[in-house]
C-alpha cells in the first residue's frame, strides 16, 4: 500500500481527480449489478470456481479400504531388489 501512496502523491491534482471519478464510477456499477461474479469467482478460463462444499465426501467415491503405511511401502519395494 505504500507503493500506492506514493505514486498517488506523485499525481497532479487533475490525475487525482481522474482517479476518484474512476473510483466511484467503478463502485457504482459495482453496487448497481451485484449478480456479477466477483473477480475471484473464476478461473481464468471462465469456469466456475469449485467451492470447498463440492469436495465433501470425494474420497467416498473411491471406495479404498484403508491400508496402514506398511503395507503400501513394502507393496512399493517390491520390485527394488
Amino acid at each position: 500500500m505504500p507503493v500506492v501512496m506514493e505514486q498517488v502523491n506523485k499525481m497532479s491534482a487533475e490525475e487525482k481527480l481522474r482517479l476518484i471519478a474512476y473510483i466511484v464510477e467503478s463502485m457504482t456499477n459495482a453496487a448497481a449489478n451485484p449478480a456479477l461474479p466477483t473477480p475471484g469467482a473464476q478461473w481464468r478460463n471462465g469456469y466456475p470456481r469449485p467451492r470447498v462444499s463440492d469436495f465433501i465426501g470425494y474420497c467416498q467415491k473411491f471406495n479404498n479400504e484403508t491400508r496402514s503405511t506398511d503395507e503400501i511401502m513394502k507393496e512399493l519395494r517390491e520390485g527394488e531388489e
